[in-house]
């Protein structure tokens, strides 16, 4: 009989030709992409056919240029700003808009509170220079990967706090991380929890107290999982001198706490404050409650709305943006 042959195993590669490889790999998808805006990859078949044939060899963060500034868009997919490489855009176009066009009109003063990785706030800083971004992010991860996109961009105008925003200065409580960033929260556990750690609280008040303001617009963006009201709450002086335009997510998280209901129907008759959504449609209190007990179960949020005190400059200036009609 003839002798049997034997099949030949490769060993595996070192893990230093392993690296160089995935080095390679990513380096060669970050000179594709580098000298162009994101966006423009949209429609374009030929880059999603890359993208999904190389992501999984990706061992490094990609840097995307998207408007006028740049993004270290992670390739871990449970990361918000892996997004950016995934859609080739920023999908809250209304209120980019929104801020472009006060930005146009006036200098805008931005609270980015639960900056994440920085988007809107670089987005805002990167229109000009006489805007002035405050990044407000509690997770201590996070915040390292914002202050990664700030020194990418050299912003002189953009001032980051770790902090937890709340209605009580100085009150350490515990930040649940979640393994997905953008679902860690102060309010609630309803995610894969990575691990908890120790934040101290902050009211807007107090960040804003003896800051400069004059002849500029305040735009507050509140995505805290849940903690909104009681940011809210800790901004009472502000919105009474300011009458702020915020862009707040409403999400089941924020109503699962007591009082929530009472709170935000008091809110808006105490400041004279009416709620818009993204087309500019003005919504009643029960009109949000009732979106809001609609949810099914994989959805957890309605999305960002407008708050806008009643008869103020910012509501006419808001409802009057041409960028809308176009």
């Amino acid at each position: 009989s003839l002798p049997t042959r034997r099949s030949r195993v490769r060993p595996p590669l070192p893990a230093p030709i392993i690296e160089k490889k995935l080095n390679y790999i990513t380096s060669i998808f970050q000179k594709y992409i580098e000298n162009r805006d994101i966006r423009s990859f949209k429609k374009s078949f030929f880059y999603y056919l890359i993208f999904r044939v190389l992501r999984n060899f990706f061992n490094q963060d990609i840097v995307v240029n998207i408007f006028n500034f740049k993004i270290q868009a992670s390739y871990q997919k449970n990361k918000t700003s892996n997004a950016l490489l995934r859609k080739c855009d920023f999908d809250d176009k209304t209120e980019l808009d929104t801020i472009k066009q006060i930005s146009k009109n006036n200098d805008i003063f931005f609270l980015d509170c639960g900056s994440n990785y920085g988007f809107y706030s670089f987005y805002t800083a990167a229109l000009k220079k006489n805007n002035y971004i405050i990044a407000i992010e509690a997770s201590k991860n996070t915040c390292e990967i914002f202050k990664k996109n700030l020194e990418l961009n050299q912003l002189k105008n953009v001032h980051l706090i770790n902090c937890a925003l709340s209605n009580i200065n100085d009150l350490e409580i515990e930040f649940a991380e979640s393994e997905n960033d953008w679902e860690s929260s102060l309010s609630h556990e309803n995610f894969k929890l990575k691990y908890k750690s120790k934040i101290f609280t902050k009211k807007i008040d107090t960040i804003l107290l003896n800051k400069n303001l004059d002849n500029k617009t305040l735009l507050i963006k509140l995505d805290i999982e849940g903690n909104e009201f009681k940011a809210l709450a800790g901004a009472d002086l502000t919105i009474k001198k300011y009458s702020p335009i915020i862009i707040i997510e409403i999400s089941r998280f924020i109503f699962n706490q007591n009082d929530a209901k009472s709170y935000f129907s008091n809110f808006l008759k105490k400041y004279d404050y009416k709620i818009y959504d993204s087309k500019k449609k003005e919504l009643s209190y029960d009109e949000i409650f009732n979106l809001i007990e609609n949810l099914d179960l994989s959805h957890n949020t309605i999305g960002n709305y407008f708050l806008i005190k009643e008869k103020s400059i910012n509501e006419k200036l808001f409802l009057e943006n041409e960028w809308f009609k176009r």
